[in-house]
C-alpha cells in the first residue's frame, strides 16, 4: 500500500518516540557488537561473497554506525524527557532538537564519513545485480516513486514535501543491515543513509541508480 509523505511522516513521529524512548537502553548495552548482516539470497551472483577488503569495510561500516548511534542517545540524554502522555507537537518539537543537536555535533560531516569507500563499492554492485536482473516492468515500479529535484547534502533535512518512498523489499534483504531506525532510501540517482528519528540525511552514496 502506497503512504503519502505527510503520513509516513506521521507514522515516522510516532516510531521516532520508540525509538527515542529506547536511547537509555542502547546507551547502557553499549554500540552492538554483531556482525554484518550476511547478504542473504546471492550464493549464484558475483555480488554473493564480499571480498576481504568489502568484508573489511562492511565491519568499518558497522562501527562507525555505532558511533553515529552513540552519539544520538549521548544527544538524546541531554534533551528533556518526554512526559508520559507526549503529544504530537511535543514529538515534534524533541524531534526537531534531536536534529539540531546533531547538525552541530556533526558540522564537519562529509559524504562518506558514515560509508567507507569500500562498502559504498559493494551496495552499488549489490544495487546494480539486483536491478538488473529484474524485468523492465519491475525496474520502472522500482522507480516510480523516486523523487526528483531534491538536493542530496549529509546534515540536510529531507524535504517534508518530497516523496520518501521504500527501496524494494528484496534489494533491502540483500543489503548490509542498518540498526536503529537508519535507513536507505532511493532519493533521484542517489542512495540516502536517512535517520528516520530526525529525518537527516546523515550520509549517501551518489549516482548508484540508473538514469530514471
Amino acid at each position: 500500500m502506497k503512504l503519502t509523505s505527510r503520513v509516513q511522516r506521521r507514522v515516522g513521529i510516532v516510531v521516532a518516540a520508540i525509538s527515542l524512548a529506547s536511547a537509555d537502553r542502547y546507551a547502557a548495552a553499549g554500540p552492538s557488537t554483531e556482525a554484518p548482516h550476511p547478504l542473504p539470497g546471492q550464493a549464484a551472483a558475483s555480488a554473493s561473497q564480499p571480498t576481504s577488503e568489502e568484508a573489511d569495510a562492511l565491519k568499518e561500516l558497522k562501527k562507525r554506525l555505532d558511533g553515529y548511534l552513540q552519539l544520538r542517545s549521548d544527544l538524546t540524554h541531554k534533551l528533556k524527557p518526554l512526559s508520559p502522555t507526549a503529544d504530537a507537537a511535543e514529538l515534534t518539537a524533541r524531534q526537531e532538537s534531536l536534529a539540531s543537536a546533531l547538525r552541530i555535533a556533526r558540522k564537519t560531516a562529509r559524504k562518506g564519513d558514515l560509508i567507507p569507500a569500500a562498502a559504498a563499492a559493494r551496495i552499488r554492485t549489490i544495487v546494480a545485480e539486483d536491478l538488473k536482473s529484474r524485468p523492465p516492468e519491475a525496474r520502472r515500479a522500482a522507480f516510480s516513486e523516486v523523487p526528483s529535484g531534491v538536493v542530496v547534502a549529509v546534515n540536510k533535512i529531507y524535504p517534508a514535501q518530497a516523496a520518501l518512498p521504500t527501496v524494494p523489499p528484496l534489494l533491502l534483504n540483500k543489503l548490509p543491515i542498518l540498526p536503529d531506525n537508519l535507513q536507505y532510501r532511493f532519493v533521484g540517482r542517489d542512495v540516502v543513509l536517512l535517520d528516520g528519528d530526525t529525518q537527516l540525511i546523515v550520509d549517501y552514496i551518489d549516482g548508484v541508480l540508473p538514469p530514471h
